[in-house]
C-alpha cells in the first residue's frame, strides 16, 4: 500500500453501548460530556478582536455532506490530498484505491456516515478505513474548479479555512445541534421525529439545555432560521420521507434532522420564537426590505443541499443566488457569511481531526469566510469547528458561552483584517439552465453499506420504520 498521508431507557443505553468501543481511543480516557441544563452559562463574555463591531450581520449557510478533500483537495496552496494517497480496499489489503476525479452524476447513492462508520474510517487517526468502512470507492472521488467553479472563485477572492472540522465524528443531526447549542446533548445518531428525540435523550420534553436562542433573548439579538421550502408539485407524495429523508419539502416549523430548534421546549412552546423559523423566501424579502436580522442560519431543501445524490453544481447555484441577494444589497458592507457543510458525508479526508472530547472533532469540512473584511485570497490554517461560529457571534454581541466547546473554540479571527480596504461584492450571474435545473426533484434512492461488519452498525431507520435501499460500487 502506498503511503497514506427505541423504548426510552433502552434507547439511551444503546447510545452508551455505541460509545463504549471507542471511548478509550476516541475520548482519550475522558468522561463523556455531561448533558447540559436549561440555563446558559453565566461566565463572562469573551473578549472580542479589534474591529469586530464592523460586522452587524452574521449569515451562516450550512450545506450538506462534503469533506474538505472532496471539494478542495486539489485547491492550490491548501492542505489537500497528498499525491501518493491510496487507501486499502479491505483492512490490511495491498489492493488500494487512489483518489480520482468524480465522474458526472456520481455518486448515485448516499455514502454512510454514521457514528460507527465515521469512526471506522477515522481508524484511530490513521484515516485509512474509508473505502471498506463506507462500502464504496466513491469515497475517494473529488471535485475541482471544473465542477464547482463558484465555490473555488469565492475561496480565491475571500478566505478558505483548511483546518476546519465538523463538531462530531458522525452524521447530520448531532452536528446541526452543535450549530445552535455547542453540544448535541450526547446524541450521536440521526433523529427524525420529536418522538424519537424524546426516546433517545430520555426526556419527554426533548433537549433540556440552552441554545443560542436563549442567549439572544437575554440580549435582544435579532435572529431567524431560514429553511428552503420548494413548492410541492400537485399530487406529489413526499417519497423523501418514506426513504428516510424528510427534507424534500421541509416545513420550517417542524423538527427535522437539519432543523433541531423545535427540539428545544423553550422554543417549541413559544410562538414568538417559533415565528422566527421561516421559509428561505422570507430571507430574500428581508434583504430587500431592510429587515435582515443580526444572526441568520440558512438551511437548504434536499435537492439543493449537495447531499448525494443531489448534484454539487445545483447546490452551488442555489448558494450563489443566496449570496447574490446579499451582495447586491446595502447589507454587504457590514456582513460576514460563513459557508460550510454539516459533516463529511462519507467522503475521504486525509487530516486526522483533533480529539477535543469524547464526541469530536469529526473530519474536515470546507469553510469559506465571505465578507468585506475577510482576507482576500487567503488560506487560514486556524483550527475550528461549528462552535467557532458561535464563538464569533458571542464575541461580536458580548454574549457568554454555552459549553466548554464554544468557550475553548477559536473565533476564526485569523480570517479577518478589519483594517483593510473592504472587499467589493462578487455577484455571479445565475444562468437560466441552472434556474431550470432547480425545479427538478432529487430523491434519495439508496445508500452504501460497509464491506466489513462494524460493531453496532445498523441501517438507520426512517421516520416510518422502513429502511433505505442499499447499493454497492
Amino acid at each position: 500500500m502506498k503511503t497514506i498521508r427505541t423504548v426510552r431507557k433502552p434507547a439511551f443505553l444503546v447510545l452508551l453501548m455505541l460509545f463504549i468501543p471507542f471511548n478509550l481511543a476516541y475520548g482519550k480516557g475522558k468522561a463523556p460530556v455531561a448533558r447540559g441544563t436549561r440555563q446558559a452559562s453565566s461566565s463572562p463574555a469573551p473578549s472580542a478582536p479589534d474591529g469586530i463591531k464592523k460586522i452587524n450581520h452574521i449569515i451562516w449557510i450550512i450545506q450538506e455532506n462534503r469533506s474538505f478533500d472532496n471539494y478542495f483537495g486539489t485547491f492550490p496552496g491548501a492542505d489537500g490530498i497528498p499525491p501518493d494517497t491510496c487507501l486499502p480496499k479491505m483492512p490490511g489489503s495491498r489492493a488500494c484505491i487512489a483518489p480520482f476525479h468524480m465522474p458526472e452524476g456520481a455518486p448515485p447513492c448516499d455514502l454512510g456516515h454514521s457514528w460507527q462508520t465515521a469512526h471506522a474510517g477515522w481508524d484511530n487517526g490513521k484515516m485509512d478505513g474509508f473505502v471498506w468502512a463506507h462500502g464504496t470507492t466513491y469515497t475517494m472521488g473529488y471535485y475541482d474548479q471544473r465542477d464547482i467553479p463558484n465555490y473555488w472563485t469565492y475561496a480565491q477572492r475571500f478566505t478558505l479555512d483548511d483546518r476546519f472540522f465538523s463538531s462530531l465524528n458522525g452524521p447530520s443531526f448531532p452536528n446541526h445541534v452543535y450549530t445552535v447549542a455547542a453540544q448535541s446533548g450526547g446524541v450521536v445518531v440521526n433523529v427524525w421525529t420529536l418522538k424519537q428525540l424524546e426516546e433517545v435523550v430520555d426526556d419527554p420534553e426533548g433537549f433540556n439545555f440552552a441554545s443560542m436562542v436563549d442567549l439572544f433573548a437575554k440580549s435582544d439579538i435579532s435572529w431567524k432560521y431560514y429553511e428552503e421550502t420548494p413548492p410541492r408539485p400537485p399530487g406529489h407524495i413526499n417519497l423523501g420521507i418514506l426513504q428516510g429523508l424528510n427534507q424534500t419539502f421541509p416545513n420550517p416549523k417542524k423538527f427535522s434532522i437539519w432543523n433541531p430548534l423545535p427540539g428545544f421546549p423553550q422554543i417549541r412552546n413559544n410562538p414568538a420564537l417559533m415565528a422566527r423559523l421561516v421559509s428561505l423566501n422570507q430571507y430574500f424579502t428581508d434583504v430587500a426590505s431592510h429587515a435582515l436580522p443580526q444572526v441568520s442560519w440558512i438551511i437548504p431543501a434536499f435537492q439543493d443541499s449537495e447531499h448525494p445524490p443531489a448534484p454539487p453544481a445545483r447546490g452551488m447555484w442555489y448558494v450563489t443566488g443566496v449570496l447574490n441577494a446579499l451582495m447586491k444589497s446595502s447589507y454587504w458592507k457590514d456582513s460576514v457569511v460563513f459557508l460550510t457543510w454539516d459533516d463529511y458525508g462519507g467522503f475521504y479526508d486525509h487530516v486526522p481531526p483533533p480529539q477535543v472530547d469524547a464526541f469530536g472533532y469529526g473530519p474536515r469540512v470546507p469553510l469559506i469566510i465571505i465578507s468585506p473584511y475577510a482576507k482576500p485570497g487567503y488560506i487560514t490554517h486556524q483550527v475550528g469547528d461549528f462552535t467557532s461560529m458561535l464563538k464569533f457571534i458571542e464575541e461580536r454581541y458580548s454574549l457568554p458561552h454555552l459549553t466548554a466547546r464554544d468557550h475553548h473554540a477559536s473565533d476564526l479571527s485569523d480570517a479577518f483584517n478589519f483594517s483593510q480596504s473592504p472587499n467589493p461584492p462578487l455577484a455571479i450571474p445565475v444562468p437560466q439552465v441552472a434556474k431550470a435545473e432547480s425545479q427538478k426533484l432529487v430523491l434519495l434512492p439508496c445508500s452504501y453499506s460497509p464491506w466489513v461488519p462494524l460493531p453496532g452498525f445498523v441501517s438507520e431507520p426512517t421516520p416510518h420504520g422502513s429502511e433505505k435501499l442499499t447499493a454497492s460500487h
